[in-house]
């Protein structure tokens, strides 16, 4: 049984970040491991499936594209509004709890 842990690209929040992180649940952001203004589908998606992330974005596209693929450990892609950190914080703590990284490896998920 192996714990999610999040990945988050420069689009998503700290303060959401923060509120995981104080729930126990791992989370690197892009911003602190130098992987800012990188490619998605070529620096992002790969960083995160050698470090076993699952990677979370806003970016809807990206995410149609990285559901035609496999070969990642799991993408999470945020539709809900944006700025609403509350059920950001919530969904992917619920996500969190819910799933082993197992059973994320080549899926993406869509919450809101």
């Amino acid at each position: 049984m192996a714990t999610i842990l999040f990945y988050f690209v420069e689009m998503m929040s700290r303060v959401v970040a923060n509120k995981l992180l104080e729930a126990g649940i791992e989370v690197v952001l892009a911003v602190d491991v130098d992987m800012m203004d990188k490619d998605d589908d070529t620096q992002h998606l790969p960083y995160a499936a050698e470090n076993e992330l699952v990677m979370v974005t806003q970016d809807r596209p990206f995410a149609g594209r990285t559901s035609k693929c496999s070969d990642h450990v799991g993408l999470i892609c945020w539709v809900g509004e944006k700025n609403d950190f509350g059920s950001q914080i919530n969904r992917l703590q619920d996500f969190a709890n819910t799933y082993e990284s197992e059973a994320v490896v080549g899926q993406v998920f869509w919450l809101k």
